[in-house]
């Protein structure tokens, strides 16, 4: 966080442009884009605000961790891995849509991390915090990709639509990594499967001919060990389809242990034992890339400890 004292008056990117001389002029702009300026304790995306002497000026980069603690942990097992002002990046729990359906509208991450921050604004206002000036807006949270409800792992969240278009155009660059429990032992130890997804009529996706409406996928995979019935493969997403993974594994014969949906017959951690495990982005405002991690779940190492036992 860097702080500053106007001595003149003078328009705020102007001010910004001289006081953070060290920083690419692109950058500067970016950080009144993305929500990281505040003046006088109040957020601003305005270019041409106009300051006067003795304003405070505050720029936050992405170092600079948002520390709420003025809320507490979102609800539904929810953890936050990392936030600052333009991200949030958490670990989701299996079993926890991450938007709505039309069958449940309020028990997903989305609205869990919505309340979170919404909270978070209330009590800052109520505390005279840094947003004391700054009205609630009615939108505090957006989406930029989602994992299936019964997998588990990191998932992004933007705080401004802005971040979150900036996010989703590259996001075909970011490195996507996953930890899945298979059944049975894959011949090859690593590889990759490629085929063209399509959706069905029942949401169901498959590998089918080339067409219009069918996606080019890529995922690869690792085999890191295996016990008699079971193996524990690390994947990495070229794309990033609707159910890929699933579909890939079942396609290559070893479908996800829990995963019925797509052709596997044993449950042994009683859910889907596929979890997003690592993310790695170039942060939309600082421009750095960053590495999110998430350890594997306790339950999958258990998998192949109690298979290895029978």
């Amino acid at each position: 966080m860097r702080n500053f004292t106007v001595d003149e008056k003078g328009c705020l990117l102007d001010y910004l442009f001289k006081v953070l001389a060290d920083t690419k002029k692109t950058r500067v702009r970016q950080f009144l884009k993305f929500q990281a300026v505040s003046v006088n304790g109040a957020v601003t995306t305005r270019f041409d605000y106009v300051l006067q002497p003795g304003d405070k000026v505050c720029v936050r980069t992405a170092k600079d961790q948002a520390v709420d603690s003025f809320a507490a942990p979102p609800k539904y097992g929810i953890e936050i891995i990392y936030e600052d002002p333009a991200l949030l990046v958490v670990d989701k729990p299996s079993g926890l849509l991450t938007i709505a359906t039309d069958r449940v509208a309020t028990k997903t991450a989305f609205y869990a991390l919505h309340e979170y921050l919404l909270e978070a604004n209330h009590r800052r206002l109520g505390k005279g915090g840094y947003g004391r000036n700054m009205p609630v807006r009615k939108k505090l949270v957006f989406i930029v990709h989602r994992i299936d409800k019964d997998a588990s792992g990191l998932l992004v969240f933007a705080k401004s639509e802005d971040v979150k278009h900036s996010l989703q155009s590259g996001w075909k660059n970011v490195k996507k990594k996953y930890f899945a429990v298979v059944a049975g032992i894959p011949k090859e130890k690593s590889g990759s499967v490629t085929s063209f997804l399509r959706e069905n009529k029942a949401l169901n996706v498959y590998t089918a001919d080339r067409a219009d409406d069918a996606k080019l996928s890529t995922t690869r995979f690792r085999v890191l060990r295996s016990s008699a019935h079971y193996s524990l493969l690390e994947i990495e997403l070229e794309t990033g389809r609707k159910h890929q993974i699933r579909v890939h594994l079942a396609d290559l014969g070893h479908p996800i242990a829990g995963d019925e949906r797509y052709g596997c017959k044993t449950n042994p951690a009683g859910r889907l034992a596929l979890h997003a495990c690592e993310l790695a982005l170039i942060h939309p405002v600082s421009g750095k890339r960053m590495v999110f991690h998430s350890a594997m779940p306790d339950s999958f190492d258990q998998i192949l400890k109690k298979d290895k036992a029978v």
